[in-house]
This record gives C-alpha cells, structure tokens and sequence, in this order.
C-alpha cells in the first residue's frame, strides 16, 4: 500500500500460523536528539559536600535520600530512630540533620530539640516528613528546625534548602 511519494507500509503484525508465534513491527521516525541541558543548569556550581544525618525509620525512604545524597558528593550517615540519631550525632557531628517527624521511639520535634541543645546551633536542622499542615509547619520551627518540606522533595529542592539554611548556621570551625 502506497499514499503519495511514501515508501511501502510493512504489515505491523504478522504470523506464520496457530502456535508459531507472532512479530510485531513498530517503526517510529527518528528526530533530533533533544538538549536536555540548560544553560542555567551549566552554569550552577556543584552543591559543597556535607556531613550528612538522615534520621527516617522508613528503610526504603532512608536508604534512597542516603544514596542520592551521596552521589551529589556528600557524606552521609543514617539512622532508623531518634535515640540512635542522637548518639550517630554526637559520634559523626553532622553538619546537616534531615529528620522525619514520625520515628518510633521519640518524635522528631524532640531529636530537633536535643540536637539544637547539644550542638549549641552548629547544625542546620530540616525537617522531612509527611505531616504537612500549618501547625506542623509552626511545631517544627518552634523545636528548632531550620525548615520544614513535606514528602516528598525533589533532590534539587532538598539541595537548595540545604545551601540556604547552611548560610545561616556555620559551625566554629569554619
């Protein structure tokens, strides 16, 4: 079957008989490779490697921010509830602490506030969680969380806050 200067159509399906198989044939036009990098994106630095604590009792959830983190260049350590956090805390001294509100053992108001209290404000503290209502919001802030995002954060985003609020808090050392 020809339309126009086209060349021939292929048949799309095709089959030799009952219980011999059967081909399907799908040709798709090629087009250009599309640029899938903005000059924007170029030109932004890479984000500065960090010391990292993830306290999410969520293993899967843990496990994939550690991992991605990671390959953005940082170092980073995990924990699956506050009392473990707290003490990988004291052993690591994490520049930054990611921390889901729900853990089982203490919520994460409390880890926020024992780490503000034991690290003395050397430590950007971002609250990750599912909870997401304004009063959620107000908590975090007033147990000393530097911010707040609900689940879930694109890796970008999470990138942005952590250059934003680390501005904010320097460790001594620096």
């Amino acid at each position: 079957m020809r339309m126009g200067g086209e060349r021939p159509l292929e048949p799309l399906a095709s089959s030799a008989g009952p219980g011999r198989g059967s081909t399907f044939t799908v040709r798709l036009p090629a087009v250009e490779a599309v640029r899938t990098t903005t000059p924007a994106a170029i030109s932004r630095p890479p984000p500065r490697a960090r010391r990292i604590l993830v306290i999410e009792d969520n293993d899967d959830a843990r496990e994939m921010l550690r991992e991605c983190l990671a390959l953005s260049g940082h170092e980073v350590q995990g924990a699956r509830d506050g009392a473990t956090g707290l003490a990988l805390a004291e052993r690591i001294s994490p520049e930054v602490a990611l921390i889901d509100i729900g853990l089982p053992d203490m919520d994460g108001y409390e880890v926020a506030r024992r780490l503000r209290s034991a690290r003395d404000g050397t430590i950007s503290l971002i609250a990750l969680t599912g909870y997401g209502q304004p009063e959620d919001r107000r908590r975090a802030l007033e147990a000393g969380f530097d911010m707040h995002l609900t689940k879930p954060v694109e890796t970008e985003r999470l990138e942005e806050v952590m250059a934003a609020v680390g501005k904010k808090r320097r460790p001594a050392s620096f």
